[in-house]
């Protein structure tokens, strides 16, 4: 997770969420693994450093990436939490589109396009995945 969030110092991310029917019990994950599921609460996940100490929560842009979106995506609206937490991230979301259509994503294509085009930021995901999507 922090890989993806390019941040330079370790973190674990505790969720706003209880666990086990304990409130108080919550879910814990070390920046060094896979990020936890993003939900439309997403903006409630608490950082902390390695000593315990809360140091912030995650970014709307961090949020995103999360879901591959770019860092800069346009997100516009109100609870824009929540709207990171609704959507289906691209990158699964192109390889179901091309199954109902009978095509493929090449291995790596949407991804390294999507997140790395220049001027992806107003890109659509369906857009990109007509240029990409091979029949």
């Amino acid at each position: 997770m922090r890989e993806a969030l390019d941040r330079p110092a370790p973190f674990v991310a505790v969720s706003n969420y209880g666990t086990g029917g304990d409130p108080k019990a919550r879910g814990r994950r070390l920046s060094s693994e896979p990020t936890c599921t993003v939900t439309g609460k997403v903006s409630r996940l608490r950082l902390e450093d390695e000593t315990g100490d809360v140091i912030g929560r995650l970014s709307t842009a961090e949020a995103g990436r999360l879901q591959y979106f770019p860092v800069d995506y346009p997100w516009s609206g109100r609870d824009i939490a929540q709207q990171i937490g609704s959507t289906m991230p691209p990158l699964p979301a192109a390889h179901v589109l091309a199954a109902a259509l009978g095509r493929t994503v090449p291995d790596g294509g949407y991804a390294n396009t999507w997140i790395s085009a220049p001027g992806h930021a107003r890109a659509t995901p369906a857009r990109r995945f007509s240029e990409i999507a091979q029949p």
